[in-house]
């Protein structure tokens, strides 16, 4: 089985903007990692999406979808993570 990766749109998440990458193999999730992110040069938004988005790929992993948690306190970060993971999910067909 081949993998195949898509990379969701760059969203705007209120401190900048990101995507999300997601690689599968059939129908597994094997691989959740940032596409792009730009937040600006900002230390506060850098500091929560440095602790929050290792949890959201982790989170994204286990879950081998796009339906999991927000992190406590990066409710933005969560959103623009989640909305761009679920987008590539769909360009794959999952």
């Amino acid at each position: 089985t081949s993998s195949r990766t898509a990379t969701g749109p760059q969203l705007d998440y209120h401190f900048g903007l990101l995507s999300v990458s997601v690689k599968v193999t059939g129908s597994k999730i094997t691989a959740v990692t940032i596409g792009s992110l730009n937040d600006g040069g900002n230390f506060r938004s850098q500091s929560i999406d440095a602790m929050a988005i290792p949890i959201l790929e982790q989170e994204a992993m286990t879950a081998q979808s796009s339906n999991i948690q927000s992190v406590s306190g990066a409710s933005y970060t969560s959103a623009g993570f989640i909305q761009s993971l679920q987008a590539a999910l769909t360009t794959l067909g999952l």
